[in-house]
């Protein structure tokens, strides 16, 4: 109960008006209680409580109080010391003093108190205190009761208020409601987390965090890796993963789930099996709720965002073909006729300009026609990983194949030469094993370095004589081989009967593209 409030401050004068006069009543009673003690008690109490229902300043605050305990203290000589009907109405004296000191100094004058009463009437009665405490035995049951209240209220007022903070936190972060996933989304929700449950390490691992997190630590991209490739069938489980260094360590996982029931990632908080309290796992709902319409937002957005890209470039792309294009294909046709009709006089003389500037015209014709194509590419609507993992889902969507897909580094720009080859490489594979391998899983790992891509795509199928299928010219192979040579790549195949096929590529990159 807080004093610090108009309300608290009635139930507590309430309560030790109560206690005041059932100890009267008690003691009147036993040997009767004095008019002049009653109108003592009464109109102390009386002054007290107007007194602190009413703003005063700390001082005169500090001096009602430490007069009301010395009140108690009388009222306890006047009506038989410590066996006195008075003595929860004296303890509940020092709850006023509560309100200015710390916790830490209000124990020990709780018990500076209460050890100091039986020590002042043993010597006010002029009996020694072992015996005046031994024939009051009872008061030491009443003081244990009187700390375990205390304790009680102390440990509920610091729970109440530690999680009056927490849902604060939670109620803080209601501005990301109206906000589009951005750099450090993640970071922050983690941190979020993080204080609510007590300071354990909280890792948030979103499939597709590239999309708007594009700097991820390595062990957000080890702990994503692993989830994808043992994927957990249970929305919520105690679990043991190994650490980067291969030790065990236990951690409370949950399935991040959209509002469609698709999953988009996982979060882990590092914690031993039921560690976390009911208020925990509803304090992560909350959050997890604000998460996921903070991804279905972000989701929407990225979409109309891609979508509104490809329209502005496929209407570039056809101003340019309308205009430039046509420009230049009218001027070539124009610098033949001329080149035709030179006179015979300075033909000799002249021709080798014309066959210049025409030259030059139709390579501006060329690159104007290939910028067209790649304005109007529809795979440039979306990141490479992203579309192969598309692919990946389309491609299994009716069948019993699990697809995996591991993705480790990330560019910014690569050549689109590039990525046509890895995506149709992992289009040609992917529909090898669906058609052909009887496998349970494909498995797509992308791998991309400063230097080079590596792709490999394994399954788990029947297999197959890779020298009999590459002569006949059966599944592609030669197709994929010829493509990925083409960029002074290099392709293996790897393949086993029941032990599954496994395509290896390498392709290298320009030194001049930056690795992120």
């Amino acid at each position: 109960m807080s004093l610090h409030n108009r309300t608290g401050l009635y139930v507590f004068f309430g309560c030790r008006w109560a206690l005041l006069l059932s100890g009267l009543i008690l003691y009147s009673k036993d040997g009767g209680v004095t008019p002049g003690l009653l109108l003592a008690a009464v109109l102390f109490q009386t002054i007290y409580s107007l007194l602190q229902l009413n703003k005063m300043r700390r001082k005169v605050a500090i001096m009602a109080a430490i007069a009301d305990v010395s009140f108690g203290i009388y009222l306890l000589g006047q009506t038989g010391g410590i066996s006195s009907p008075f003595l929860i109405y004296s303890f509940t004296g020092l709850w006023m003093v509560k309100q200015f000191v710390s916790w830490r100094q209000y124990y020990p004058i709780l018990l500076f108190y209460v050890a100091g009463i039986p020590i002042l009437f043993a010597l006010t009665s002029d009996v020694l205190i072992y015996r005046y405490v031994l024939a009051h035995f009872d008061y030491g049951f009443i003081v244990f009761a009187f700390f375990c209240v205390v304790s009680l209220v102390h440990y509920a007022a610091q729970n109440v208020q530690k999680q009056f903070r927490k849902l604060v936190m939670i109620y803080s972060s209601h501005h990301m409601n109206v906000q589009p996933m951005k750099q450090g989304t993640i970071s922050y929700v983690e941190e979020l987390l993080q204080h609510i449950l007590d300071e354990r390490e909280v890792i948030l691992c979103v499939e597709n965090a590239g999309r708007y997190e594009k700097v991820q630590s390595w062990k957000h991209t080890y702990f994503t890796n692993y989830m994808k490739q043992n994927r957990a069938n249970i929305q919520k489980i105690y679990t043991q993963l190994p650490s980067p260094t291969g030790e065990a360590v236990p951690y409370y996982v949950q399935v991040l789930l959209d509002r469609s029931g698709k999953k988009y990632g996982w979060l882990l908080v590092k914690t031993g099996k039921n560690e976390l309290s009911i208020l925990h796992k509803i304090y992560i709902q909350f959050i997890l709720m604000k998460l996921e319409a903070f991804h279905f937002v972000n989701e929407e957005l990225l979409d109309a965002q891609e979508n509104a890209v490809a329209l502005e470039r496929d209407a570039i792309a056809q101003n340019i073909h309308d205009g430039i294009a046509q420009e230049l294909f009218f001027i070539s046709i124009q610098l033949f006729q001329l080149k035709n009709a030179l006179p015979p006089d300075v033909r000799e003389e002249t021709l080798p300009y014309v066959t210049e500037i025409e030259k030059k015209v139709k390579e501006s014709h060329r690159d104007i026609r290939q910028f067209i194509i790649e304005l109007k590419d529809e795979k440039r609507k979306f990141n490479l990983h992203s579309a192969i993992e598309k692919l990946l889902h389309r491609v299994t969507e009716h069948t019993e194949v699990v697809p995996i897909f591991e993705n480790i580094g990330w560019v910014a720009r690569e050549q689109l030469d590039i990525e046509e080859a890895i995506y149709h490489l992992v289009e040609e594979a992917a529909n090898n094993v669906i058609k052909h391998a009887k496998a349970k899983h494909i498995h797509v790992r992308i791998e991309v370095t400063i230097v080079q891509w590596s792709i490999t795509i394994k399954d788990d199928g029947i297999g197959m004589q890779i020298s009999e299928v590459y002569e006949q010219g059966r599944f592609g192979l030669r197709g994929m081989e010829n493509r990925i040579k083409a960029l002074n790549g290099a392709i293996s195949f790897q393949s086993e009967a029941v032990m599954g096929t496994t395509v290896t590529a390498y392709i290298p990159r320009e030194r001049s593209i930056a690795y992120v």
